[in-house]
Order: C-alpha cells, then structure tokens, then sequence
C-alpha cells in the first residue's frame, strides 16, 4: 500500500466518524448544560474518561478482536448457502470487523474532544436576538424590493440578498461551531496511530512510522508528510476562523437552551455507558485475564519489576516537565492573544507543530536539529523535552481556556485576603480556599498534560536518546508478539502507576505543604 492509499484510508475514515460524532456532540453539550451541578459534575468524568484512556492499552486489549471473534463460532450460524468463506472473503471479513471496530474506539474518543468544543466555544458574533431582528428586516426589505421588481423576468435581486442573508445566518449563527468543532474531532481521527497499529488497519501514521523506522532518509519522510499536512492545514482553517470572527463567551447554560425529550436523555446515557464499556470496561476484561499471574510473575522477578519502574518514573519526569513548562507558555501567550486579534492569529501560529500531530512534529524536529547549528541537542533529552513542550502546548493552551471559562476571580481575590490575616487558622482556610477554587485545576491541568504526553509513543520513539527507553515504547515493541500474561501485568502497571502516584500527591499535599502556606 501507498502513502497516499493509507492517507485516503485515514480521510475517509477521519471524514466519517467527524459527521456521525458532531449529532451527538451537540446533543451532549445540551443536555450536560441542563443538568444540576453533581449530577453534570458526574455525566462530564463518564464522558472524558474513554477519551483519557491510553491507546496503547486499549489497542493492545482489542488487537486480534477479528479472529477471537472467528474462533467462537459465529459466523457458523449464518446459512451456508448464503457466504461462502473463501480465504479471500474472510480476509475481507476479518479486516472490516477490524476497520468498524477501529472506527467505533475513534469514535468514542473523540465524542468528549467534539462536545467540549461545543460546550466551551465562544459565542457567534450574531446572538440569537440579533439574528431574529436581522431576519425581520429582511423580511421587510424583501417585500418592498419584490413589489419594485415584478415583471423583470431575471432573477430578482431581492433573493438573491435573501441567499446571501440566509448563508450569514447559518454561517454566524446557530451553525457556527460545526465546522471547529468537525475540525478538531478529525483531527483526534486522523492523527491516531496506536490504535490503528496496534488493531492492523492503514494509516498514513502507520506507514510513515514504519517507513521512518526502517530506514527512510529524514528529508524523504519530511517531503512525503507533504499531502498529511496540506489535509490538515485545509481542515483548520475553520478554526482559525472561529478565533477572527468570535466574540466574549458567556456560561455555557446561556448557550445551550435546547429542551431534550426523556427518551433523548437515556439515549445518551446510553452513549456515555456503551463508550466507558468498549473503552475502559471490555479491556480490563481482556486483558486482565492473566493479569493477575502476570502480576506474581513479575514480583517474582525484582530485575524486570525495577526496570519497568525506573523507565516509568523517568518518563514521568520528562513528562512533567514538559506539561510544567507549556502550562506557562500556555497562559502567556493567551494573555498575549487578548491583546488584539492578530496577536490571536500568532498565537494560532505558535499552536501550528503541535496540532500538526505528534509524527510530523517530530520528523520536523530530527531534521532541525540535523542541521549544524542544532546537532549539539539532536538525541539528546533537551531534543526530547523540546518535542514534548511543542506538542502540549495547543492542549495547555485549550485547558487554560477551560479554567479560565470556569474561574471565580472574586472568590480568589478574597482568599489573597484572607491569606494576610494575623491568624493562622485563617490563613489555612484561606489557602485551602485558595487550592479549591484555583489551584486544584492547575494541579490536575498538568497531571493530565503529564499522562497525556507520557503514552505518546511516537515522540518518545524518534526523539528519546538511546539510552532512554520508556514504558510505552518497550510495552509497544513486545506487543507485536502476542499477548501473555506478562505482558498484561507490564500494561496495567504501566496505566496505573501514573494514576497512583497524582492522585497521592494530591491526597497528601494538604500535609506536605502546609508549612508552605504558613
């Protein structure tokens, strides 16, 4: 297959789950704005958690999904007269079952991306009063144009403005997020690679990757990541004209007024249940099979036990490093984006790598730092950090947008107040306040930057030095193996001791710092 099959492969798939996931995007963004505040607070972790669930243990789980499902006999219960399996024919078989189910997990990932677009996206310049007014006095203006143009047998201009209007209206109106929003849920599509890897279907990111690695020249993969990238950069352009066009964004329960029947509301709920069980559920289970000999095997062995735990923790390390440093960066250049609007577009620009996908960033990153002015970092850490810091920064930058949506500037400006006070009790109210209302969403914006960054396999793969090999990139060479009971333990390590070690800091950093509050 070529590079430009697997590309039309990844486009059409891209294409597909972008329509049939923005319905339903903009259906959840609607009925989470309708709900009480625990209850929201609950629909919202159901619905983010598919998407923050690694690829690299979901497509490990459902790898060989198509012949698992050959060996339990079910096709042997359609008539033998009307299939016959020919090894072509189950070929085909085994490879659609594998291409639907490859399009259902992009599918579930990227429902959270669309209907947080939806839901936090800026208002259209045209409120919803003003597109009724606007309406009106078309109207009006269309009847006395018409009574001046009859008789004239072209075709009246008043409609031809009433065409122009209309567009206005779908344009700047109530479709105003579809095409951002369509852009950003093919972006998740396209860019996937350990998914499709891992599942055995074709992608432009699987084919460039293996090309890269068995030994494609730097600047040929550069110049064939040339139709990739002309692909996405025509898909962005809504986007960008979003950022020119939009104005101050009220609540989102401003926005989303839209009444939903009880049978709509079960029907998402039923959307939100079947994607945490094909994402998160159904993988636990196929892989959690051996998991727990695996796990007593690899206790047994201290060697490899240790190993796993020094590459995950000095991928943390980089990882966190990373996240500490584009969370900053974030937050300074969306100060710098309020400025104007082309202050706005630089800043679009600055966000340009990183939206480019993890594998052109990175084979635009070798060859920069091929050259001789750069070859002192080329396979270095600082070469690894610097890809890592590039690719989170358009994800910092969308999570300072989201905290700053949701931010109480009052409330905070009290508790700065209070931190003054003589009384030491006070003061650790007030820093507890302090951490509830701001501090707790910087803390886990960058625990989310660090996990997100941490499974990405393919910077850690091209950029990492020798010497560094991470959990993901060792779990993700041995997968191509098969799947055994060790194996399994090495994946539900690698996804939970992560997990564990925020979620501790975060338990015990009202223990650990107070000494800084006072």
């Amino acid at each position: 297959m070529t590079l430009a099959a697997a590309c039309g492969w990844s486009l059409v798939r891209s294409l597909t789950v972008a329509l049939a996931a923005w319905p339903i995007c903009h259906l959840l963004a609607a009925w989470l704005s309708g709900m009480e505040r625990r209850q929201r607070r609950l629909a919202w972790i159901a619905l983010v958690i598919p998407f923050l669930c690694p690829e690299l243990w979901a497509g490990y789980a459902w790898r060989d999904f198509a012949v698992r499902l050959a060996n339990t006999g079910l096709w042997g219960l359609f008539p033998m007269g009307l299939i016959s399996w020919s090894p072509q024919e189950i070929v085909a078989r085994d490879a659609a079952v594998d291409e639907l189910l490859l399009d259902l997990l992009l599918f579930f990932r990227a429902v959270p991306v669309g209907t947080v677009a939806i839901y936090f996206a800026p208002s259209p310049p045209l409120s919803r009063e003003a597109m009724h007014c606007r309406k009106l006095a078309l109207l009006a203006k269309a009847t006395l144009t018409r009574s001046a143009s009859e008789g004239v047998t072209a075709i009246p201009r008043w409609r031809v403005g009433l065409v122009r209007e209309s567009l206005k209206f779908v344009l700047y109106g109530r479709f105003y997020t579809v095409l951002p929003t369509a852009v950003l849920v093919f972006l998740v599509a396209f860019q996937e690679f350990e998914l499709a890897s891992l599942i055995g279907r074709p992608a432009w990111t699987v084919w460039l990757f293996d090309a890269q690695v068995g030994g494609l020249g730097i600047a040929e993969s550069l110049r064939l990541t040339v139709l990739p990238v002309v692909c996405q950069c025509v898909v962005l352009a809504p986007l960008l004209w979003m950022i020119l066009t939009s104005r101050s964004n009220p609540s989102a329960d401003q926005k989303h007024t839209r009444r939903l029947s009880r049978l709509t509301r079960f029907a998402l709920w039923c959307v939100v249940i079947a994607s945490l069980t094909v994402t998160c559920v159904v993988p636990v289970v196929l892989v959690g099979g051996g998991t727990a000999e695996g796990l007593r095997r690899v206790a047994q062995n201290t060697a490899q036990f240790r190993m796993l735990l020094k590459e995950i923790f000095i991928g943390i390390a980089y990882a966190l490093t990373a996240a500490i440093v584009s969370a900053f960066l974030a937050a300074t250049l969306i100060r710098a984006a309020r400025t104007s609007r082309w202050a706005a577009v630089a800043v679009f620009g600055a966000a340009l790598p990183g939206l480019a996908g993890s594998l052109v960033l990175s084979l635009a990153l070798i060859h920069l730092l091929q050259s001789p002015f750069a070859r002192f970092a080329y396979k270095t850490p600082l070469s690894l950090v610097t890809g890592l810091i590039l690719f989170l920064l358009p994800r910092a930058m969308a999570l300072r947008l989201l905290l700053s949506s949701t931010g109480t500037s009052a409330g905070l400006h009290l508790a700065t107040l209070l931190r003054e006070s003589g009384t030491l009790s006070v003061r650790d109210r007030a820093c507890e306040v302090a951490w509830q209302m701001r501090w707790r969403g910087e803390f886990w914006g960058v625990a989310l930057l660090s996990y997100w960054v941490f499974f990405d396999l393919t910077l850690a793969y091209l950029l990492a030095p020798v010497t560094i090999v991470s959990a993901p990139v060792m779990l993700y060479n041995q997968m191509h193996f098969g799947k055994n009971a060790v194996l399994s333990a090495l994946v539900f390590l690698t996804v939970l001791v992560p997990v564990l070690i925020f979620t501790t800091a975060a338990a015990a950093r009202r223990f650990l710092f107070r000494w800084f509050w006072r």
